[in-house]
């Protein structure tokens, strides 16, 4: 009788009107069914029951995920439960899936009106996960609320980005960020976006009260409490390790240490051995916001060093490869005996194949050290086709000490790209004859609007050493950067990266009445069909070309690999099967006369 009189009281709980909300009202903490299910497309306020031992104190969960928000009064997790407890009101928000930070920040905005007025308070605590934590300083700092915010407490939120949102930049890669279950949100949480836009942009707001924000930051992708969620982030965090260092499986340590925040732990503090869910779990850090809650004066022996990216100079020795390309091969480097590869696969468990030049399997190849998601395999054979029954992409590490770094140099609100490469032991001989080239995509306004683009080849130029290129001709946006190096076959290296060229102060202030005219022209470009086998039909509509077409085909790095010229016809399309029949599977990029891109797969 009781649980039917709590299914009853979900489903036909009390929904409010708001402009963009929905309000449901929920039962106790332990009369909450498992079998709930709350608005799942729909910004949505959860507000919980107000408890006999209401202290007058508000608490506003935010997760940034509208199908994540339930995680945090469902399932294993104690929060309402010990807030109701202890005399707090719960109030459970979600915003939006995918929106980045300024739409969700924007949504909680309106959302601390609507709680702050519903139970007559002048303030409220926010307890935020993930993305939560960004949307938490946007609602307070950009949308005017800070003032309505006694205190944040940050659960593992990537303030300065994650490299495995710069990962699902790459489409060839995007499956990776889903491996951690949140599938959107990646474009505002790469590093690139939150170095370049969101942390100079937010620190230096006049509005900016970073003594508010009490964080706490997980080292323990390896230590998860849920066996689902510990596979994918042994995974993703074995990724992020080499990369960015400690890590709950999403979240990189320093990458939460928000300028002038309160830490609660240190790096690798034995305390926060969990992962990027479990930190979002009451049983775990109720009892630290629990001790903030009840004093408010600042802990002055956890402010210790911050260990912020802001000039952070990423470096690679290793480059990579992945499972669409026929033509990706494992490739040690000159002088060098052995490579490691290091790869994250689709399915939590893959089976790999090597062959020879000759299409011979290799009968040596062993995987070693093999987790759901991620295997590591050793090579001591050069020029070996990795196949498998999954997508994957491989990192494969060399031991020669050749290391390529990458750096922002921003001047006038356009960034240099600076590119090094440099050996740790004696061998410099093989990096004579080094090309730079990468490959660009625009994939979103500074504001974090998505946009699509096709790739856009760029090469690097030398001088004094090192290698450059200048954005200044480039339109204003966010663009992803797959930045490759290679030397007349001594040694390959990989960074995927990003940069963001504009005026970010002015594309944040959210003019609305901007028109929106990026995307419209009247040139058409395209190749038919876009999975090519036999057959390629290239189609150019609108284009002005009065005398012949030069057509330059690259691989995904920006090798050029052919280059041929057709002649104009007036209906502006052209048979190019029999010049792509030569190319290996995989995907490739097509410009046409050195200028326009676009991408295509070869069966």
């Amino acid at each position: 009788m009781k649980l039917k009189t709590t299914l009853i009281a979900l489903f036909s709980c009390a929904i409010l009107c708001s402009q963009n909300f929905v309000e449901v009202q929920l039962p106790k903490p332990d009369q909450l069914s498992p079998f709930f299910i709350g608005p799942l497309f729909k910004s949505t306020i959860h507000h919980g029951v107000t408890p006999p031992n209401y202290n007058g104190k508000v608490i506003l969960f935010n997760h940034g995920y509208i199908d994540l928000n339930q995680t945090q009064f469902l399932f294993d997790n104690n929060f309402y439960q010990k807030t109701y407890d202890e005399g707090y009101q719960a109030v459970f928000v979600a915003t939006t899936r995918g929106g980045g930070i300024w739409v969700n920040g924007e949504l909680l905005a309106e959302s601390i009106d609507i709680i702050t007025e519903k139970y007559n308070v002048t303030d409220v605590s926010i307890i935020a996960h993930s993305n939560g934590g960004k949307a938490a300083e946007a609602a307070m700092i950009q949308y005017g609320k800070k003032d309505k915010v006694q205190q944040v407490f940050a659960l593992g939120t990537p303030y300065w980005g994650t490299y495995l949102a710069d990962i699902s930049q790459m489409p060839w890669l995007n499956w990776a960020w889903r491996l951690t279950g949140l599938n959107e949100g990646a474009r505002t949480s790469t590093t690139y976006y939150c170095r370049d836009v969101v942390r100079p942009y937010l620190d230096n707001n006049p509005n900016n009260e970073p003594e508010k924000f009490v964080v706490l930051g997980a080292s323990g992708y390896f230590n998860g409490s849920n066996l689902l969620a510990r596979a994918a982030f042994t995974a993703t965090g074995g990724i992020l390790l080499p990369v960015q260092g400690a890590n709950d499986g999403v979240a990189p340590y320093r990458s939460t240490l928000r300028p002038g925040a309160e830490y609660v732990f240190r790096k690798n503090d034995f305390r926060a051995f969990f992962d990027h869910i479990d930190v979002s779990l009451g049983q775990f850090s109720w009892p630290y916001v629990k001790s903030y809650l009840q004093n408010r004066s600042r802990n002055s022996n956890q402010t210790f060093e911050t260990e912020t990216p802001a000039n952070f100079i990423t470096e690679s020795n290793y480059y990579i490869i992945h499972s669409e390309n026929e033509y990706d091969k494992v490739l040690l480097d000159k002088n060098s005996s052995f490579a490691v590869a290091e790869i994250l696969h689709e399915k939590p468990t893959a089976e790999f194949q090597g062959f020879d030049q000759d299409q011979k399997k290799i009968s040596t190849l062993k995987s070693h050290n093999q987790e759901d998601h991620k295997t590591v395999i050793p090579f001591s054979e050069s020029n070996i086709q990795l196949k498998s029954d999954s997508r994957f992409a491989a990192f494969i590490r060399q031991n020669n000490g050749i290391t390529m770094s990458l750096e922002h140099q921003i001047k006038n609100n356009y960034p240099t790209l600076k590119v090094d490469i440099f050996s740790k032991k004696k061998n410099s001989e093989l990096l004579v004859n080094t090309e730079i080239r990468g490959v660009i995509t625009k994939t979103s306004k500074i504001d974090g609007t998505s946009l699509k683009n096709d790739p856009e080849v760029i090469t690097f130029h030398k001088k004094d050493g090192s290698f450059y290129f200048d954005t200044k001709n480039l339109d204003e946006g966010v663009y992803s950067l797959f930045l490759n190096s290679e030397s007349n076959g001594n040694f390959k290296r990989s960074i995927i990266s990003g940069f963001v060229v504009g005026d970010i102060n002015k594309a944040l202030n959210m003019d609305e009445g901007a028109s929106d005219i990026f995307n419209k022209t009247e040139k058409s470009m395209k190749i038919t069909p876009n999975s090519v086998k036999n057959y390629a039909l290239l189609s150019l509509e609108g284009y002005n070309i009065s005398d012949k077409i030069s057509i330059d085909i690259y691989d995904v790095t920006g090798k050029k690999i052919m280059d041929f010229v057709v002649p104009v016809n007036q209906n502006s399309q052209y048979n190019i099967s029999e010049n792509l029949q030569l190319l290996s599977g995989g995907i490739y990029l097509l410009q046409v006369n050195k200028k326009e891109t676009i991408k295509f797969v070869k069966k």
